[in-house]
Order: C-alpha cells, then sequence, then structure tokens
C-alpha cells in the first residue's frame, strides 16, 4: 500500500538543488539518476527521502534513504512510464512520526536528457511525444508545467525539435505566443518576481528578459488593460525572434532548399 503523506507546514526544496537525468533503456523502460543537496535546509537527519517520478495518472516511488544519509536504490527503472514521454518528478522529505508529515519538497522537477545539459538551467519548454493523428504538434498548457507535444508518428521528429531551422522559425514563436497569452490573459499573472518556482513568473522573466523595455503590463481585464497585454505579448514574440534569428534561419533553410 502506498504510504499517504501530510503536507502541512512543509519547507521548500529549491528546484535548483535536485537534478533528475533521464536516460532511455535500449530495449527496456527509461531509467534516472537523481542528486539531491539538502545541506543548510535544518532537516532532520533520519527523515525519510523518497523520490517521485509521474505522468498524468502514472506515478512510481523510490526511497532515497534518509537526509543524513542519501542512498539511491539500485532499482531507478520507470516501468510504468511509456518510452520517450514527458516524465516529471518531485521530492520529498518525510517524517518518521505516524503523521507522516512532509517536512520539506520539490514539485514540478523537469528531468534533463543530456549529460552536456547544465545542472543550473531550467527548462521552461519540455518537450513530449505522443499520437498526435494527423497534428504535428500541439501545446499543452494543462498541465502542471507547459509542454510542446510532438507526433511521434514521425520519424527524425525528435531531432527536428531540436535543430531544424524550418520547425524553429515558423513554430516556437507561436508557442511562445501562446503561452505568454495564457498567461497574461487567461491568468492575469503580472508578476514575474512572485513565486520563483512557477512557471508564469519564470517565463515572464524569460521575455522581460529578451526586451530593452523592463516595464510589464498591468493587470486587470479592462479593454485598455488588454490591449496593453497584447501589445506586450507581440513585442516579447518580436524579441525572441531577433534572439533567435528566426527570420535568418529560415531564410537559410529555405535557400539551402531542405531543413538544417
Amino acid at each position: 500500500m502506498i504510504r499517504t503523506f501530510n503536507y502541512t507546514g512543509r519547507k521548500r526544496i529549491p528546484r535548483t538543488r535536485v537534478v533528475v537525468r533521464l536516460q532511455d533503456g535500449p530495449g527496456g523502460p527509461p531509467r534516472f539518476d537523481a542528486s539531491i543537496d539538502l545541506t543548510g535546509l535544518g532537516l532532520p537527519a533520519e527523515a525519510r527521502v523518497f523520490v517521485e517520478a509521474y505522468r498524468r495518472y502514472l506515478f512510481q516511488r523510490f526511497d532515497f534513504g534518509s537526509v543524513g544519509r542519501l542512498v539511491p536504490p539500485e532499482d531507478r527503472n520507470l516501468i510504468d512510464m511509456p518510452p520517450r514521454s514527458l516524465v516529471m518528478f518531485r521530492a520529498k522529505v518525510v517524517s518518521l512520526d505516524e503523521a507522516g508529515r512532509i517536512l520539506a519538497a520539490a514539485d514540478r522537477i523537469i528531468p534533463r536528457r543530456s549529460e552536456n545539459e547544465p545542472t543550473d538551467k531550467l527548462s521552461l519548454l519540455p518537450v513530449d511525444f505522443m499520437d498526435l493523428g494527423d497534428l504535428v504538434w500541439r501545446l499543452d498548457l494543462e498541465g502542471d508545467w507547459p509542454s510542446l507535444q510532438l507526433n511521434n508518428r514521425l520519424e527524425g521528429i525528435r531531432e527536428t525539435a531540436r535543430s531544424d531551422d524550418y520547425f524553429l522559425s515558423l513554430i516556437y514563436p507561436e508557442v511562445v505566443r501562446q503561452i505568454l497569452n495564457r498567461i497574461l490573459i487567461v491568468d492575469d499573472y503580472t508578476d514575474p518576481e512572485g513565486d520563483p518556482d512557477d512557471w508564469q513568473s519564470q517565463w515572464l522573466r524569460f521575455a522581460r528578459g529578451l526586451m530593452q523595455d523592463k516595464r510589464l503590463p498591468p493587470s486587470g481585464f479592462s479593454e485598455p488593460d488588454l490591449q496593453e497585454k497584447l501589445g506586450w505579448i507581440e513585442r516579447a514574440v518580436e524579441a525572441f525572434g531577433h534572439y533567435q534569428r528566426v527570420l535568418e534561419r529560415y531564410d537559410r533553410a529555405r535557400t539551402s532548399g531542405k531543413p538544417s
């Protein structure tokens, strides 16, 4: 039976303290490695540490020992998770009492898939691969974190999304527009300095960092507020296009006669 936990009064573990790397096993289930830094958080050494992998309704829990002695389990295979799918992780520090209190936690941890990916970099747009029927891509804004869904029926789609100039120039500006529209127009979220772990704050900081004018639009749903938000979104998309050299990439791919 899976033990239930009491979340009352828990501390927050910064996501940068939990680094998860995911590997697709050849001919077998994916496997993960996790590095957890709990120093300086004032947690009791005997408290238990768990890492959980989840994808929608799928869920697996792994015992990583205690705060004072972190010991990854030998079996870290994600047998319940589809290969090459988007799996999220959370880390929990749990008391030994009967209440099973959560003393500290980090949630919505996006795993890294490359050894060369910096450990201090947070992925703003994880990619998921699934059967999308006749669609090439779709943006999912209903999960724990925005994700770009790509049709796994297309051969080479993973490499296309990573390095193809046609794909980047035609798809990613629209992805940025849709995400900022959800944040500012639908959710009326305008504080990039809010919760540092919220994806909305991280995306606003990213977008504002690309722009020369660092002012943010006002909060609210009045017509003037909405128009100002829409204008800000378009300027952010333009700044993203300039940062990524979108027009240059598209023209290079077009004149070469094939995606690069």
